[in-house]
């Protein structure tokens, strides 16, 4: 992915700045390089829907190398670095080289498994269920994750309420299940 530092500029983003909004020409992709990026839509009753959190190391707005316009709203939710690359200097780049393509692909691929996991976890039922399989598919190692955000927002990617999730969390401990230390969680 070198070959895209060649092609990157970097500007610095203010918490809640638009990155670009629905509707607008899609001539970039990005990368957060610090900070934390959230695309959403609305829903038709005008209800905000999260898309995705991109944290640092995380592309976004891939799918703007084959759409004329962006299909959601990006917006820095903390000061945020953000490289931005030119999606048809990204494109001219794929075609190109075959090394970057696949190095792309790769990146591509890994995300794709992380977004199944995500719709495999929201499948669940039980809040417990959620909060094992996320430490198990999002830990580092294993059954471990650093949380880089607060409870609230791990409530939302789990997609419960804060309330359910403090409970869950308290009722976990309480039976040996995980253990939190700091802002780290994991499985006993």
């Amino acid at each position: 992915m070198n070959l895209l530092d060649a092609i990157g500029k970097t500007r610095h983003f203010n918490e809640d700045e638009s990155v670009f909004q629905i509707g607008q020409p899609a001539t970039h992709i990005f990368q957060v390089i610090t900070g934390e990026v959230h695309l959403y839509r609305h829903s038709g009753e005008g209800q905000r829907v999260l898309l995705f959190r991109a944290y640092a190391d995380d592309y976004f707005a891939e799918a703007s190398l084959n759409s004329a316009i962006y299909h959601c709203t990006a917006v820095s939710k903390t000061p945020s670095s953000i490289r931005f690359f030119n999606a048809d200097e990204v494109r001219v780049l794929l075609q190109e080289n075959s090394q970057f393509a696949m190095a792309w692909i790769t990146r591509l691929s890994t995300e794709l498994r992380r977004q199944r996991a995500s719709v495999e976890r929201l499948n669940l039922k039980a809040a417990a269920d959620r909060v094992i399989h996320y430490l198990l598919t999002e830990g580092q190692p294993m059954g471990e994750v650093t949380l880089t955000g607060t409870l609230s927002e791990l409530s939302e990617i789990l997609g419960m309420s804060r309330e359910t999730l403090y409970r869950t969390l308290a009722l976990m401990q309480k039976n040996g299940l995980i253990e939190r230390i700091g802002n780290k969680l994991r499985i006993k």
